[in-house]
């Protein structure tokens, strides 16, 4: 039986983050177990870690050094080397997740996944919580420079959008 899916896209900065971090905060004053992957890069003025707007000691709390391709890349090539090493970073993090799984899933902007990511990957992992909850960010003032990454991630959190409860800021 599939479990709870919610999905929380918006651009850059709308408060997906921020509406994540109440969600967890709920879920963990109830005294549900959770996960908190946290893909954020705080790089350039997006990507916003949980950890500053919740205690995430009561939680399981993965994160890593995570850069913003479309910020940071100097070219087409440096954003799809970005992107990689991202998904690389993520997918460990995730496989952390499968290795012990609890009830609850959070993914903090799981789109730093989709760049260069397995969709199929994520979907599987999904599965394996009773709930999952991401942020993704779908907006149009990130553009990347010719990597191909923009779209990709647009197309990956349309189909994520097709199975999941969708909350738009």
């Amino acid at each position: 039986m599939a479990g709870y899916r919610l999905l929380i896209v918006g651009e850059a900065g709308s408060g997906k983050t921020l509406l994540l971090s109440k969600i967890i905060s709920i879920i963990t004053a109830l005294g549900v177990p959770a996960t908190v992957v946290d893909l954020a890069p705080e790089k350039g003025g997006v990507g916003a870690k949980l950890a500053r707007y919740l205690d995430v000691g009561a939680l399981r709390y993965f994160t890593d050094d995570f850069r913003a391709p479309r910020i940071e890349g100097r070219d087409a090539e440096e954003e799809l080397a970005l992107a990689r090493a991202n998904a690389a970073r993520a997918e460990a993090l995730l496989k952390r997740y499968l290795e012990e799984p609890t009830p609850v899933l959070a993914v903090n902007d799981v789109t730093i996944y989709l760049h260069a990511g397995s969709l199929e990957f994520l979907l599987d992992v999904a599965e394996r919580a009773e709930v999952f909850l991401a942020t993704a960010y779908y907006g149009s003032r990130l553009r990347d420079k010719g990597s191909g990454i923009a779209e990709r991630e647009r197309r990956a959190v349309e189909e994520l959008m097709k199975i999941c409860d969708v909350f738009r800021l």
